[in-house]
């Protein structure tokens, strides 16, 4: 039964990261294809469904917790045209996963693009109106997770988007005016970035790229514009997540 479970992950996991169109195409996509349970969950709009519908499925293991992320995260960017609620839901549950240090320190590639598409959701304006509490708090996870050494050095670039993305939403008028402490959580969060000695020596431009984003001179980027890195970060898991469920017992 668990060589079965781990099978229909390793195969949607496949699908959903070969089947990545390039350019504008990339939004007419078909839907990632999930395991029934944790479809149904994402449909449902319950994050805590969906985070423990990838608990289940993962069974501890932080790789494919992380994996499983990644796919929900996919399509919760999928659903926000239609059903941005879900979307934000779903968005939250896969950051909440990889919030923890095991799959930080397991799958830091698989960590930096939940949170860099989850920053892509979080600057969308239909998101912040029907969910600014989870905006913010997606927002200040996401700060918190790319300050982590070993997810920023998986790209800082990235790192540095999903920081200004993160600054961006906390500071729009809507989600200001709902949960005003979360920008200066992710304030604060940002400035202990911008002097952490790792983030510095893996990024040069570190401190002042930083210095921008909390000067307002850095702006939030959206999936049209992000579109060619996803494609090239949704390459990076499915090699390792392969190994992984074949190296399982049946």
């Amino acid at each position: 039964m668990r060589g079965f479970r781990n099978w229909l992950i390793a195969a949607a996991l496949a699908v959903a990261f070969f089947a990545i169109p390039d350019g504008a195409s990339a939004q007419q996509q078909q839907p990632v294809q999930l395991p029934p349970a944790l479809n149904a969950a994402v449909l449902s709009g319950n994050q805590a469904a969906i985070t423990q519908a990838i608990n289940v499925l993962s069974a501890g293991n932080p790789i494919q917790a992380a994996n499983l992320a990644a796919l929900v995260i996919q399509r919760a960017e999928q659903l926000l045209a239609t059903n941005p609620q879900a979307a934000v839901s779903a968005a939250a549950a896969a950051v909440q996963v990889v919030s923890t240090a095991p799959p930080q320190t397991a799958a830091p590639n698989q960590t930096m693009q939940v949170v860099t598409i989850a920053a892509r959701i979080i600057v969308n304006p239909a998101a912040q109106q029907v969910a600014p509490q989870a905006v913010a708090n997606i927002s200040v996870s996401a700060s918190q997770i790319v300050s982590n050494p070993a997810v920023y050095a998986a790209s800082p670039a990235a790192a540095i988007q999903v920081m200004a993305n993160a600054y961006s939403a906390v500071t729009s008028s809507v989600v200001a005016a709902n949960v005003p402490a979360a920008a200066v959580t992710v304030s604060q969060t940002l400035n202990a970035a911008s002097t952490n000695p790792a983030l510095n020596t893996a990024n040069a431009a570190n401190a002042s790229q930083v210095a921008a984003i909390l000067a307002g001179q850095q702006s939030a980027q959206t999936q049209q514009q992000q579109t060619g890195q996803q494609t090239t970060q949704q390459n990076v898991p499915v090699e390792q997540a392969q190994s992984t469920f074949n190296a399982s017992p049946s």
